[in-house]
């Protein structure tokens, strides 16, 4: 008569080799070249700039970056770009409420990207155009993606950010993805 743990370990061998069968003749169909370079593309990003501004539309930009980089545990720049008119000069001083509305917006974008456990950093910096500045923030921080949030404008005019999508996608500093809100 076999023993007991004799079949027992017997059993256990024979389901482990029978599992190790089935893994190893039913691999996974291999990706095709484009796919996978794709797919490494995205996963080598390391750096997101998300352009700010106190709109809705931003902080949707500013999600959807924490979605992107998560997975990479990628740096998330979160730039104020503050237009300067072209006859004042770039370091002139400008409104207090400029500097505080730039600060708000950027304090409550960073909580955003907090709360996904993800490391942002804030800047704030004046340019004549925002694609400019956007540009310089690219340069600066060696940005892989920039995530900007606009909103389509039926009835009113341009947005500063509809202007930088459009300046953007004509010239881009990096890879841009844009996140387009029906009006």
């Amino acid at each position: 008569m076999p023993h007991p743990l004799g079949v027992l370990i017997a059993l256990v061998f024979v389901i482990i080799l029978g599992g190790t069968l089935f893994w190893m003749l039913h691999l996974p169909r291999p990706m095709a070249q484009e796919v996978a370079r794709a797919v490494f593309s995205v996963h080598a990003t390391r750096c997101i700039i998300v352009p700010i501004l106190d709109l809705f539309y931003t902080e949707r930009a500013v999600e959807l970056a924490c979605r992107m980089g998560k997975q990479q545990n990628a740096t998330i720049v979160l730039a104020y770009i503050v237009e300067v008119p072209r006859l004042v000069t770039l370091d002139s001083r400008l409104p207090a409420e400029t500097e505080e509305r730039a600060q708000q917006a950027l304090k409550h974008a960073q909580a955003i990207v907090e709360r996904h456990g993800l490391k942002p950093v804030t800047k704030t910096l004046r340019a004549r155009e925002a694609n400019e500045g956007i540009g310089q923030i690219v340069q600066m921080y060696k940005g892989d993606i920039v995530v900007l949030g606009v909103q389509a404008a039926e009835r009113h005019l341009p947005s500063i950010f509809t202007r930088t999508a459009d300046a953007l996608m004509r010239r881009p500093p990096c890879e841009v993805l844009i996140d387009s809100m029906p009006g």
